[in-house]
C-alpha cells in the first residue's frame, strides 16, 4: 500500500498548507499524539507552545491522525504521566456507532468471512456459525448510524444541562469517522476528582439505579415520584411511558418492555386509563397483576425492562473516555486517516441538520481517480450513490477514492 499512502499524504499535505487548524483551547498545556497510514497513535507525549507551531507540524511532518488530552498539564510533553503536572482536564463524553450493537442498517452495510472455512455473511456476529471460529466484522458506516449516535448527543446534551447545571462550555466536533465527542470545558467541572467523573458516568449511564426506590410499590400500583421533581431519571422515565403510550405503537412497547406483542397490545387498549392514573392521581396500575416484594412479579420484570430500554437512548456512553483523564481524543478540524473526513467543530444548530456525508467531505468530488475495489458496500457522498463493489477496476471522484482508500478497501490504478 505504498503508493497509496503516498497519494493520501500528498492529499493530506495539500489540506493542511490550504487550512489553518485552530487548536484546543489552552493549546501550549495540551498533551498531543500523532497516527500513521493504518495506525491511530504511534507517538504522544507531544507539545506545541502555540496554534503556529501546531500548524507548522502538519504541514511538515502531516500526520494521518492527531489527537489532543482533555487534560491540561504544566509540562505536556515530559514522560512518565506524573512528570506532567496535572493542572485540570475537561470531561469528554464519546459517542461512537461501532459501539451500538444491533442496528438494523448493519445488515445492509457491514460483512464478514470466516478466516478458517471461508464462509461469509452480513451483519455482525461474534462467531462463525458454521465453525465457530471467531470473526472480524467489516463494519462500514451510514446516515443512520451518525443519526443514531447524533440522538444520544442530544440526550447527553440535556443531562448535563437540566441535570447538571452544565451550559458553558460545552463543544461538540464529529469525530471524522462513525461519531461524536462531547466537551464540557467550564471550571465548574475541570477541578473533578476521579472518583468524581465516576459518578457522573455512573448516573448518565443508570448504573446502580433502582427504579423502585423512585416508583414506590404498591399492592396493586407504583406511585409516580413527585411532581416537584422536574428533572431527574424517574421523571424522564415517566416521561417516556407517557409518550410511547401516547404514541401506541405496539413493536416499540414490545421491545422496551420486553412483552409479547399480545401484551402489548393489551396495554395500548388500557393507556386511557393508564395516562389518567398518572395525570391524576400520580400513580401506575401494575399492568400485569400483584407486585412482587421480591420483584419477581410480570409487573416488576416489566419496569425494569423498561428502564434498560430508556438507559439505551443514552447509552453506550464510552465510559473508558469519560473517566481517563490522560486519554486523547480527535483533534477538530483534521482530517481523519480512515476516511479522508474533517473532524469537524460543530454548534448545537449545526449538529441538526450535519450529515458526514455531505458535510464533511475535504476532497472533490469532481476530479476523478481510477482504483481497484476490493469490497464495499453501497455508500452516498455528497448526495451521490456508490457501489456495491467487489473485485472491480473504476474511476471515482476524489473524495470517494479517498474514503476507500484510506480504510484500505481499494487500491490505486
Amino acid at each position: 500500500m505504498a503508493n497509496e499512502e503516498a497519494f493520501l499524504r500528498k492529499l493530506f499535505q495539500d489540506f493542511y498548507q490550504k487550512h489553518e487548524i485552530e487548536g484546543p483551547p489552552e493549546t501550549e498545556t495540551r498533551e498531543f499524539g500523532y497516527g500513521i497510514f493504518g495506525r491511530k497513535i504511534v507517538n504522544r507525549n507531544f507539545a506545541f507552545r502555540d496554534k503556529k507551531a501546531l500548524n507548522f507540524f502538519l504541514r511538515q511532518s502531516v500526520p494521518f491522525f492527531v489527537s489532543y488530552s482533555s487534560a491540561l498539564y504544566r509540562f505536556p510533553s515530559r514522560r512518565p504521566m506524573e512528570a506532567k503536572e496535572l493542572l485540570s482536564a475537561d470531561l469528554v463524553y464519546e459517542f461512537d456507532a461501532d459501539d451500538f450493537h444491533g442496528l438494523k442498517c448493519g445488515r445492509k452495510h457491514d460483512f464478514w468471512k470466516c478466516p478458517k472455512c471461508g464462509k461469509e455473511g452480513r451483519g455482525s456476529q461474534e462467531v462463525c456459525d458454521e465453525c465457530m471460529t471467531p470473526l472480524k466484522v467489516e463494519q462500514w458506516f451510514c446516515t443512520d448510524c451518525l443519526d443514531g449516535a447524533k440522538e444520544k448527543v442530544f440526550a447527553l446534551l440535556e443531562f448535563l444541562e437540566d441535570d447538571f447545571g452544565f451550559s458553558e462550555g460545552i463543544a461538540i466536533n464529529f469525530s471524522g469517522r462513525a461519531g461524536y465527542h462531547v466537551h464540557v470545558r467550564s471550571e465548574a467541572v475541570r477541578s473533578l476528582s476521579h472518583s468524581a467523573r465516576i459518578e457522573l458516568i455512573d448516573y448518565l449511564t443508570a448504573n446502580g439505579l433502582n427504579i423502585f426506590s423512585h416508583f414506590k410499590k404498591e399492592a396493586t400500583f407504583f406511585s409516580c415520584p413527585p411532581q416537584k421533581e422536574k428533572v431527574g431519571w424517574p421523571q424522564r422515565i415517566l416521561f417516556e411511558l407517557v409518550s410511547l403510550l401516547e404514541e401506541g405503537d405496539v413493536e416499540k412497547i414490545s421491545i422496551m418492555g420486553d412483552i409479547s406483542l399480545t401484551e402489548a397490545k393489551r396495554l395500548v387498549r388500557e393507556r386511557k386509563q393508564i395516562l389518567s392514573s398518572i395525570n391524576e392521581r400520580r400513580t401506575i396500575p401494575s399492568i400485569f397483576g400483584r407486585v412482587s416484594s421480591k420483584g419477581e412479579s410480570k409487573s416488576d420484570k416489566f419496569w425494569q425492562s423498561f428502564l434498560g430500554g430508556i438507559v439505551t437512548k443514552i447509552a453506550p456512553i464510552d465510559r473508558q473516555t469519560s473517566i481517563d483523564i490522560n486519554k486523547i481524543v480527535r483533534l477538530p478540524e483534521t482530517l481523519h486517516g480512515e476516511t479522508g473526513f474533517i473532524s469537524k467543530d460543530l454548534s448545537r444548530d449545526e449538529l441538526k441538520e450535519f450529515n458526514p456525508f455531505d458535510d464533511a467531505l475535504a476532497f472533490s468530488m469532481d476530479e476523478t481517480v481510477k482504483v481497484f475495489i476490493n469490497k464495499a458496500p453501497r455508500f452516498y457522498l455528497a448526495g451521490r450513490e456508490f457501489g456495491p463493489f467487489e473485485n472491480l477496476e473504476t474511476e471515482l471522484p476524489l473524495a470517494a477514492a479517498v474514503f476507500l482508500l484510506a480504510r484500505g478497501a481499494a487500491s490505486l490504478r
